[in-house]
C-alpha cells in the first residue's frame, strides 16, 4: 500500500508535466487545457479506485490495476479534451440589456472576479447598454441591476457561483457596450484576469480599477475638465493609450517594476513617483492618474 501510495503522486507529476509539455508545444490547445481543467475530479476518482482496490486485492495486484485504470482514464481523458467538438461544451451564453430612460449620467460597477471583462462605447439610440456574457455552466451567469435613481449598473457575482468549478474563470467574459450619449463613471473591483477598456468614444468622468487585474489595456477618450484614473490593489501589466497632446500627471506609491511614459521608462521603483506633462498645471482638460499598491509594468502613451 506505501509503495502504491509512493508511485501515485510521482505518476499524477508526471501526467501533469506531459499535459503542460503538450500545451506548450503547440500540440495541445489552450481548449483543449480547458476541458481537462473540468475533469479535475477525476484524480479524486483516481485515488478513491486506488483506495478500494488496496483493501481489496493483494498488494501488488492492486498496485498493478490501479496503475492499468489510472492509465486508461489519462488516455480517455487527454482524447476528450483533444477531440471533442470545437465549441466550448462547458460554456453557456446571455444577452442583457436596458433603456436609458432618463439618465443623465451614469456608474458603472463592475465585480466578477477572474473575468476578461470588454467594455466599449457606442451609439445604441434609446438603450444604456448592451451586454453578452459568456460563463461556465457550472455557474449561473453574473446579476445585472440597474439603480434608476442613482443611475448605477452593478455586475456581480452571481449567488450560485460554485467553488468546484475551479477551472471557470477561465472562460467567463463579459462583453458590455455602454451609451456615448451621456457621462460615465466606471468602479472595476474583485480583481479581473483581462480588463480591456475601449473608451475612445465613451464621456468619461472617472476610473476606478480596485482589487488588482492581471493585464488592463486601456483606450481613453480626450479628457473633459480633470478626468481621475486611480488603480490600486496591483496590476501585473497595464496600458494606457490617450489621445495626442492630451495633458497628465502620474503618481505611482507602493513601487513598480518599470514604468514607461511616452518611451521614457523608469525602471525598479521602490517608493513613490510622479510625472507630469509640461502643461499639465495650466491645463483645463487633463488626466490624473494614481497607481497604488505596486504593479510590474506601466505604458502610458499619448499619441
Amino acid at each position: 500500500m506505501y509503495r502504491t501510495r509512493g508511485l501515485l503522486f510521482p505518476l499524477v507529476l508526471i501526467a501533469i508535466g506531459v499535459i503542460v509539455l503538450l500545451v506548450n508545444t503547440g500540440m495541445l490547445s489552450q481548449v483543449a487545457l480547458q476541458r481537462l481543467g473540468d475533469l479535475w475530479p477525476l484524480l479524486l476518482v483516481i485515488l478513491g479506485l486506488q483506495l478500494i482496490l488496496n483493501h481489496t486485492l493483494p498488494r501488488q495486484q492492486a498496485m498493478l490495476v490501479g496503475l492499468g485504470a489510472t492509465v486508461l482514464i489519462v488516455i480517455a481523458a487527454v482524447l476528450y479534451a483533444t477531440l471533442a467538438p470545437a465549441a466550448s461544451l462547458g460554456t453557456r451564453q446571455a444577452d442583457v440589456s436596458e433603456r436609458l430612460g432618463g439618465l443623465t449620467a451614469a456608474t458603472l460597477d463592475m465585480n466578477y472576479s477572474g473575468a476578461t471583462m470588454e467594455v466599449q462605447a457606442g451609439t445604441l439610440g434609446d438603450m444604456l447598454y448592451q451586454a453578452h456574457v459568456e460563463y461556465p455552466s457550472g455557474e449561473n451567469p453574473p446579476t445585472f441591476s440597474l439603480d434608476h435613481e442613482t443611475g448605477t449598473l452593478a455586475i456581480q457575482e452571481s449567488s450560485g457561483f460554485s467553488g468546484f468549478h475551479l477551472f471557470g474563470s477561465s472562460r467567463r467574459h463579459v462583453l458590455i457596450t455602454l451609451t456615448d450619449r451621456i457621462p460615465w463613471t466606471i468602479n472595476v473591483d474583485g480583481g479581473a484576469a483581462d480588463l480591456r477598456l475601449d473608451l475612445r468614444h465613451l464621456q468619461l468622468s472617472k476610473l476606478d480599477i480596485a482589487g488588482g487585474a492581471s493585464r488592463i489595456d486601456a483606450q481613453l477618450p480626450a479628457p473633459k475638465g480633470t478626468v481621475a484614473l486611480a488603480v490600486s490593489g496591483g496590476a501585473s501589466n497595464m496600458t494606457l493609450r490617450a489621445p495626442a497632446q492630451t495633458q497628465w500627471r502620474v503618481s505611482v506609491s507602493g513601487g513598480a517594476s518599470a514604468i514607461s511614459i511616452n518611451g521614457s521608462t523608469f525602471g525598479a521603483l521602490g517608493g513613490d513617483f510622479q510625472r507630469q506633462s509640461p502643461g499639465y498645471g495650466s491645463a483645463a482638460n487633463r488626466f490624473d492618474i494614481e497607481i497604488s499598491g505596486g504593479a510590474s509594468h506601466v505604458d502610458v502613451r499619448t499619441g
